[in-house]
């Protein structure tokens, strides 16, 4: 009974930790391609916007980057310019979902349900510690 128990655990133990490293990411292009089967047609598309969702995501470190520095320095931005980094921010959001949601629009049903399960760029919303800390 107890090696039921050992082997029951194990195995929701290592099954979530295997198919983990079995994920695809989007900005994995090769892996992507042959994932979904994309014809070359349907691959440009989604290399081209990759490498806009890429540059979106380093402006956004950049500009987050800059924010702590000045914070760090003792020079917090004012409410207005906290107010205009967050709107940025979910522009910049909107933005990567509008890609991903052309990419999604030029596939088949059939790579539809597999995109579903690609692990894709994203940006979250930052909480005041990630930016002046605790």
């Amino acid at each position: 009974m107890k090696l039921k128990q050992i082997a029951f655990a194990l195995f929701f133990l290592f099954v979530p930790l295997m198919s983990a490293q079995n994920k695809v990411s989007l900005t994995n292009l090769e892996k992507t391609k042959e994932y979904l089967s994309l014809s070359e047609k349907q691959y440009e598309l989604v290399k081209q916007n990759v490498k806009k969702i890429n540059a979106i995501l380093e402006e956004d470190k950049k500009i987050i980057a800059e924010l702590k520095k000045r914070v760090e320095n003792d020079d917090e931005p004012g409410f207005f310019e906290k107010i205009s980094v967050k709107r940025g921010r979910d522009g910049r959001a909107s933005d990567i979902e509008d890609l991903l949601e052309e990419i999604e629009d030029k596939l088949t049903d059939e790579q539809k349900v597999k995109f579903e399960k690609i692990e894709k760029p994203e940006l979250k919303g930052l909480s005041k510690e990630e930016i002046f800390g605790k």
